[in-house]
């Protein structure tokens, strides 16, 4: 088990995306979480923002496709929201086995609000007090990316991208000293 390493209250902020190939399977989880601990002993506080596990998404909305040849979007959205869940639980799960204390989000819990335009919704506001929260107790803060709520109560998804779109967001509100969009295929952007 690692040891904690504690943080200071204004030690930088990193925010970090994952995406669904490289948290595919629950080995992949495992070595996102020991790249993620290795970023912690260099001193940053982490938020970690995660889509669904390889083609969850994909697999999600086939089988709405199969139950409605026109499925609700509000619907789909509660449908498509389960799969960033997932992959937040496994990894807090994981990085908690590493000694790293951490805590999962979804969208509405750490206040991404968005307009009402189900499975495409635009982000309005981010208030972000529970990550703030979480980040003064030394923890690793994952994030369900993709998705959010409206002001009226209703679980949004951002349409695809959301994810990246959520660690932005994120990384803005919080005043992040860097964001950064893990993707595993070749080439890099800054």
């Amino acid at each position: 088990m690692e040891a904690r390493t504690p943080h200071t209250p204004d030690a930088p902020i990193l925010v970090r995306k994952y995406g669904g190939s490289s948290l595919a399977d629950v080995e992949r989880i495992r070595t996102v979480a020991r790249d993620l601990v290795a970023c912690r002993r260099e001193g940053h506080r982490l938020v970690v923002v995660v889509s669904a596990m390889g083609s969850t998404t994909n697999e999600l909305e086939a089988m709405a496709r199969q139950a409605s040849a026109h499925p609700a979007r509000r619907e789909l959205d509660m449908l498509l929201s389960v799969g960033e869940r997932i992959t937040m639980s496994l990894l807090c799960m994981v990085l908690e086995e590493e000694g790293c204390p951490a805590i999962s989000f979804t969208g509405s819990q750490v206040g991404i609000i968005t307009d009402t335009s189900h499975t495409d919704a635009r982000i309005l506001r981010v208030t972000a007090q529970r990550v703030r929260e979480a980040l003064q107790q030394d923890r690793i803060v994952v994030v369900a990316g993709f998705q959010g709520v409206s002001e009226e109560k209703e679980i949004t998804t951002l349409g695809r991208g959301g994810s990246d779109t959520t660690a932005v967001a994120l990384a803005a509100a919080l005043g992040a000293e860097r964001c950064e969009i893990l993707k595993d295929v070749d080439g890099i952007l800054s």
